[in-house]
C-alpha cells in the first residue's frame, strides 16, 4: 500500500512541476547581440530584444557607446516591462521600464570613460520579477 501511494505521490508532483512548466515555453523569446560602435571600431553596443509567442518584438534594451546611452522600449501593454542595468568600474545604472505601448524610450545619458567594460543585465520583468535575462559585455 505504501509504495502505491508513494507512487502515487511522485506522479502527482512530476505531473503538477511539468503542468507548471509548460508555461515557460511560450514565454517570450529573445535575442541578443553586440557590434562594434558605429563611430569607433574599438567600443561595442550591446543590445536584447524580446518577442512574444508570435514573433513580434515587444520590448528592447541596449547600451550604444557612442555618448555612453543605456536605453530601454516597452513596446506592448501586455504586463511585462524591460529591465537593464550597466555595471562599470566607478559605477553602474539601471532602467526600469512598465508603462507598456506607446510609452516611448527611456534612457539615461551615461559618463563612463572610452575602453571601459561595462556589463550589462538585460530582462523583462513580471511583477517585479526578473525574467527571460540576457547578458552581454559592451565596451564604452
Amino acid at each position: 500500500m505504501r509504495t502505491f501511494l508513494r507512487v502515487g505521490t511522485v506522479a502527482a508532483t512530476a505531473a503538477l512541476t511539468f503542468g507548471a512548466m509548460a508555461g515557460v515555453s511560450s514565454a517570450d523569446t529573445y535575442d541578443k547581440g553586440c557590434a562594434a560602435g558605429w563611430n569607433d571600431a574599438n567600443s561595442r553596443d550591446c543590445w536584447a530584444e524580446w518577442r512574444n509567442p508570435s514573433g513580434v518584438v515587444v520590448s528592447w534594451a541596449g547600451f550604444t557607446a557612442y555618448d555612453e546611452i543605456l536605453y530601454a522600449v516597452d513596446a506592448e501593454a501586455d504586463g511585462r516591462g524591460v529591465y537593464i542595468k550597466a555595471t562599470w568600474s566607478g559605477g553602474s545604472a539601471e532602467i526600469k521600464h512598465t508603462q507598456g505601448a506607446d510609452a516611448g524610450r527611456l534612457e539615461k545619458d551615461l559618463d563612463i570613460a572610452d575602453g571601459a567594460s561595462v556589463s550589462l543585465t538585460m530582462c523583462q520583468t513580471s511583477g517585479g520579477t526578473l525574467i527571460n535575462c540576457a547578458y552581454a559585455t559592451a565596451i564604452a
